[in-house]
């Protein structure tokens, strides 16, 4: 989405091995440092619940957040929202829908318009992806495109969305106008064993563009390659882009103003059987794209970024989450990105609030006045994840 945009996002567990990436350094940002607060967010039962994005409401002070948690009953995850009207909460959960009776069904992205216009996607084990709509009193399933796998959501107006994905081995886009789904773009897997979109985002101007990854399994390493895929207006182009590691995935994608986009993502640096992942973050200025140098959250931690969303033209967040030297934790990511004459600065926010357990942020929203979300979860060692909220003001 141009605002934030979207992971659908795959459920990430903190005791694996982290992705790892390769940037380069940055100066400090000339903006105020934000400040983020944790924030009281419900859970659902005691077994697990999680927060996988959030969006403001342009114009409001509203904002959503989806994800899901664990039934007991049905022995199974659930999908779940949840809504804040103020910038300072309180979050409360509203009833959504599931695509099956019994299935595994779950919201990994979210895009609103309106406060009567609220998308989410996801999937369902049983039934396959899942697209709902909240139209100002209720959730409500909506059809999805058939055959394509969704990851990505950008929401433009009532009678206009975007989302992509993929569908066999392709990376796919689809546009719902007017009630009607139709497939707009197929990134052909020749010569690569895989092609994904994870996410999407449409500018004012009317130009989309799709991120992702594509995987050849034939060559030494299995290399992954950054994927960005252009709309102009007319055509379809696949545009070349860094690849500063040895598999470089892109997660998300924002359009801050006049042609500029931002992604982020994640690239790992394969080496003697081992994977060290660093945040990787592009920025296409002039039609060209460069690895811009994402700071670490610590001396000697690896990190990922998972989600971004502009504040202004000249302001931009994204998070995700590190490994803490420090604490033996796995810690929120939170880098801002300003305009500085031109080239752009970046910065971690640290220290990100103590949270005494591993946690990461998984989504992040934001307004024009500066005011932001960002929502995942925690991780207790010997306990289900639990929903993960921060307030951030400043930014």
């Amino acid at each position: 989405m141009s605002s934030r945009s979207g992971p659908a996002r795959i459920r990430l567990c903190l005791t694996t091995t982290l992705l790892a990436l390769a940037v380069v350094v940055a100066a400090a940002p000339a903006h105020a440092a934000a400040t983020w607060t944790r924030m009281a967010s419900p859970n659902r039962g005691t077994v697990a619940s999680a927060l996988q994005d959030v969006v403001m409401v342009p114009g409001t002070t509203t904002a959503w957040a989806v994800g899901y948690s664990y039934d007991s009953n049905l022995a199974a995850y659930r999908t779940m929202t949840q809504r804040a009207t103020s910038t300072n909460g309180p979050w409360t959960i509203v009833p959504s829908v599931n695509a099956s009776a019994t299935g595994y069904s779950q919201l990994n992205r979210v895009d609103a318009t309106s406060t009567s216009n609220v998308w989410a996607i996801g999937y369902d084990t049983q039934a396959g992806s899942l697209v709902e709509r909240y139209n100002g009193s209720s959730w409500a399933r909506m059809t999805a495109p058939a055959g394509i796998s969704l990851r990505g959501l950008d929401v433009v107006s009532p009678t206009e969305v975007w989302v992509a994905g993929y569908a066999g081995s392709a990376a796919t886009v689809a546009q719902w106008r007017n009630g009607t789904w139709t497939t707009r773009y197929t990134q052909a897997s020749t010569g690569r064993h895989l092609t994904v979109f994870e996410a999407i985002a449409a500018d004012a101007a009317g130009h989309v563009w799709a991120v992702g990854w594509d995987r050849d399994y034939n060559a030494p390493g299995r290399p992954v390659s950054s994927l960005v895929v252009h709309f102009d207006g007319s055509s379809w182009r696949r545009e070349t882009t860094p690849n500063p590691a040895d598999r470089n995935t892109l997660m998300d994608v924002v359009t801050p103003a006049g042609g500029e986009v931002l992604a982020v993502g994640v690239a790992q640096e394969v080496s003697g059987g081992g994977i060290t992942p660093r945040s990787l973050m592009l920025r296409r200025q002039g039609g060209t794209w460069s690895s811009l140098a994402v700071p670490q959250g610590e001396a000697g931690s690896q990190d990922q970024l998972l989600s971004a969303a502009t504040v202004s033209a000249d302001s931009m967040w994204a998070v995700g989450y590190y490994n803490s030297p420090s604490s033996g934790l796995y810690e929120p990511l939170l880098v801002h990105w300003t305009r500085n004459a031109g080239t752009g600065s970046l910065s971690t926010s640290q220290p990100s609030p103590a949270l005494t357990v591993s946690a990461l942020a998984s989504g992040v929203g934001a307004s024009p006045t500066g005011n932001l979300w960002a929502v995942g979860y925690t991780s207790p060692p010997s306990a289900g994840n639990a929903t993960l909220i921060l307030k951030g003001t400043g930014g």
